[in-house]
Protein backbone atom coordinates (compact mmCIF):
# COMPACT_ATOMS: atom_id res chain seq x y z
CA UNK A 1 0.00 0.00 0.00
CA UNK A 2 1.15 3.51 -1.16
CA UNK A 3 0.03 6.34 1.12
CA UNK A 4 0.26 10.52 -0.20
CA UNK A 5 -0.57 12.78 1.81
CA UNK A 6 -0.23 17.03 2.58
CA UNK A 7 1.18 17.10 5.35
CA UNK A 8 3.62 15.06 7.96
CA UNK A 9 2.42 11.23 8.59
CA UNK A 10 3.77 9.19 10.93
CA UNK A 11 3.81 5.42 11.14
CA UNK A 12 3.04 3.79 14.43
CA UNK A 13 6.08 1.93 16.16
CA UNK A 14 4.04 -0.72 17.44
CA UNK A 15 1.30 -1.47 14.42
CA UNK A 16 2.55 -0.40 11.02
CA UNK A 17 -1.46 -0.41 10.07
CA UNK A 18 -1.20 3.23 11.91
CA UNK A 19 -0.70 6.00 10.70
CA UNK A 20 -0.96 9.86 12.24
CA UNK A 21 -1.35 12.54 9.84
CA UNK A 22 -0.56 16.20 10.70
CA UNK A 23 -2.32 18.26 7.78
CA UNK A 24 -0.09 21.26 5.83
CA UNK A 25 1.00 21.89 2.42
CA UNK A 26 3.81 19.34 2.15
CA UNK A 27 3.97 16.51 0.30
CA UNK A 28 4.55 12.84 1.78
CA UNK A 29 4.34 9.27 0.40
CA UNK A 30 4.87 6.38 2.49
CA UNK A 31 4.56 2.58 2.11
CA UNK A 32 2.99 0.37 3.67
CA UNK A 33 3.81 -3.71 3.41
CA UNK A 34 0.89 -5.30 4.85
CA UNK A 35 0.79 -9.05 5.58
CA UNK A 36 -1.74 -11.67 5.09
CA UNK A 37 -4.21 -10.57 8.49
CA UNK A 38 -3.18 -7.14 8.02
CA UNK A 39 -6.63 -5.84 6.82
CA UNK A 40 -7.18 -2.57 7.39
CA UNK A 41 -5.48 0.77 7.83
CA UNK A 42 -6.40 3.30 10.73
CA UNK A 43 -5.69 6.93 9.69
CA UNK A 44 -5.34 9.33 13.34
CA UNK A 45 -5.87 13.21 12.56
CA UNK A 46 -7.05 16.16 14.46
CA UNK A 47 -10.62 15.64 12.67
CA UNK A 48 -10.75 11.96 14.38
CA UNK A 49 -10.07 8.17 13.53
CA UNK A 50 -10.32 6.46 10.13
CA UNK A 51 -10.34 3.18 9.07
CA UNK A 52 -9.65 2.12 5.28
CA UNK A 53 -10.21 -1.09 4.32
CA UNK A 54 -7.56 -3.41 2.39
CA UNK A 55 -9.93 -6.48 1.65
CA UNK A 56 -7.69 -8.15 -1.41
CA UNK A 57 -4.07 -8.68 -2.29
CA UNK A 58 -2.47 -6.54 -5.04
CA UNK A 59 -0.81 -2.64 -4.85
CA UNK A 60 -3.41 0.49 -2.73
CA UNK A 61 -3.57 3.87 -3.01
CA UNK A 62 -4.75 5.87 -0.28
CA UNK A 63 -5.10 9.62 -0.86
CA UNK A 64 -5.09 11.71 2.39
CA UNK A 65 -3.61 14.88 0.13
CA UNK A 66 -6.42 17.82 0.27
CA UNK A 67 -7.04 17.33 -3.66
CA UNK A 68 -7.90 14.36 -5.80
CA UNK A 69 -5.58 12.37 -7.26
CA UNK A 70 -5.99 11.68 -11.22
CA UNK A 71 -3.57 8.76 -12.67
CA UNK A 72 -3.34 5.95 -15.15
CA UNK A 73 -0.96 3.00 -16.11
CA UNK A 74 2.88 4.38 -17.95
CA UNK A 75 3.56 2.74 -21.20
CA UNK A 76 6.36 1.83 -22.17
CA UNK A 77 7.59 0.82 -26.09
CA UNK A 78 9.22 1.49 -28.93
CA UNK A 79 5.43 1.56 -30.42
CA UNK A 80 4.46 4.73 -28.37
CA UNK A 81 7.22 6.61 -29.24
CA UNK A 82 5.63 9.45 -31.76
CA UNK A 83 7.35 12.72 -32.36
CA UNK A 84 3.81 13.96 -34.15
CA UNK A 85 0.32 14.25 -32.89
CA UNK A 86 -2.77 15.21 -34.99
CA UNK A 87 -4.75 17.97 -34.00
CA UNK A 88 -7.85 15.60 -33.15
CA UNK A 89 -6.24 13.36 -31.32
CA UNK A 90 -4.99 15.88 -28.74
CA UNK A 91 -8.25 17.31 -28.81
CA UNK A 92 -8.95 14.21 -27.72
CA UNK A 93 -6.23 14.30 -25.26
CA UNK A 94 -7.35 17.10 -23.71
CA UNK A 95 -10.78 16.16 -23.34
CA UNK A 96 -10.41 12.98 -21.62
CA UNK A 97 -8.24 14.57 -18.92
CA UNK A 98 -10.76 17.03 -18.49
CA UNK A 99 -13.21 14.39 -17.95
CA UNK A 100 -10.95 12.64 -15.73
CA UNK A 101 -10.64 15.45 -13.77
CA UNK A 102 -14.26 15.04 -12.56
CA UNK A 103 -14.42 11.25 -12.33
CA UNK A 104 -16.44 11.03 -15.17
CA UNK A 105 -13.78 8.63 -16.79
CA UNK A 106 -12.05 6.65 -14.79
CA UNK A 107 -12.56 2.95 -15.40
CA UNK A 108 -9.73 -0.17 -14.13
CA UNK A 109 -9.95 -1.73 -17.28
CA UNK A 110 -9.00 1.45 -18.69
CA UNK A 111 -6.19 1.86 -16.07
CA UNK A 112 -7.35 5.30 -15.59
CA UNK A 113 -8.47 6.54 -11.81
CA UNK A 114 -9.78 9.17 -9.73
CA UNK A 115 -9.32 9.42 -6.05
CA UNK A 116 -10.91 12.76 -4.06
CA UNK A 117 -9.14 13.16 -0.54
CA UNK A 118 -9.35 10.85 2.02
CA UNK A 119 -10.47 7.30 -0.69
CA UNK A 120 -8.26 4.63 -1.15
CA UNK A 121 -8.50 2.64 -4.22
CA UNK A 122 -6.98 -0.63 -5.34
CA UNK A 123 -4.68 0.15 -8.17
CA UNK A 124 -3.32 -3.39 -9.38
CA UNK A 125 -3.02 -6.83 -7.89
CA UNK A 126 0.93 -6.68 -8.85
CA UNK A 127 2.26 -5.53 -5.51
CA UNK A 128 5.45 -4.80 -7.27
CA UNK A 129 3.46 -2.17 -9.27
CA UNK A 130 5.21 1.35 -9.01
CA UNK A 131 3.10 4.04 -8.07
CA UNK A 132 4.69 7.61 -8.78
CA UNK A 133 3.44 10.40 -6.94
CA UNK A 134 2.64 13.77 -8.25
CA UNK A 135 6.00 15.04 -8.20
CA UNK A 136 7.88 12.29 -9.03
CA UNK A 137 9.02 11.54 -12.47
CA UNK A 138 8.54 8.78 -14.95
CA UNK A 139 12.00 7.01 -14.74
CA UNK A 140 13.99 8.00 -17.99
CA UNK A 141 15.33 4.25 -17.89
CA UNK A 142 13.36 1.28 -16.86
CA UNK A 143 14.93 -2.46 -16.44
CA UNK A 144 12.84 -5.26 -17.65
CA UNK A 145 11.68 -8.31 -15.66
CA UNK A 146 13.19 -11.59 -16.05
CA UNK A 147 10.45 -12.01 -18.32
CA UNK A 148 11.61 -8.93 -20.38
CA UNK A 149 8.11 -6.91 -19.69
CA UNK A 150 8.33 -3.34 -18.72
CA UNK A 151 7.54 -2.95 -15.10
CA UNK A 152 4.15 -1.52 -14.18
CA UNK A 153 4.20 1.66 -13.33
CA UNK A 154 1.34 4.34 -12.70
CA UNK A 155 1.84 8.14 -12.89
CA UNK A 156 -0.87 10.36 -10.21
CA UNK A 157 -1.33 14.38 -10.67
CA UNK A 158 -3.32 16.12 -8.08
CA UNK A 159 -6.14 18.04 -9.88
CA UNK A 160 -4.81 21.28 -9.38
CA UNK A 161 -1.42 20.24 -11.78
CA UNK A 162 -3.71 18.79 -14.39
CA UNK A 163 -6.03 21.78 -14.27
CA UNK A 164 -2.52 24.49 -14.65
CA UNK A 165 -0.95 21.88 -17.11
CA UNK A 166 -4.03 21.68 -19.42
CA UNK A 167 -4.11 25.82 -19.27
CA UNK A 168 -1.07 26.24 -19.79
CA UNK A 169 -1.04 23.71 -22.55
CA UNK A 170 -4.70 25.06 -24.17
CA UNK A 171 -2.72 28.83 -23.68
CA UNK A 172 -0.11 27.74 -26.10
CA UNK A 173 -1.91 26.33 -28.97
CA UNK A 174 -4.27 29.71 -29.19
CA UNK A 175 -0.70 31.59 -29.05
Amino acid sequence: MVVFSSGKMQQDSKDITTITIEPGNRHEELEISLTGDQKTVTVKSPSGDKTYEVAEDGIYLLNLKSDTLIGSAVNFGADNQRTAISAEELDHMIDSTQQLMMGENASDEKKTFFLPPNAIKKISTNVNAQLLSPFKNIPYEVTADENGNAPEMYKFFTNKQKREALKELIDRLRS
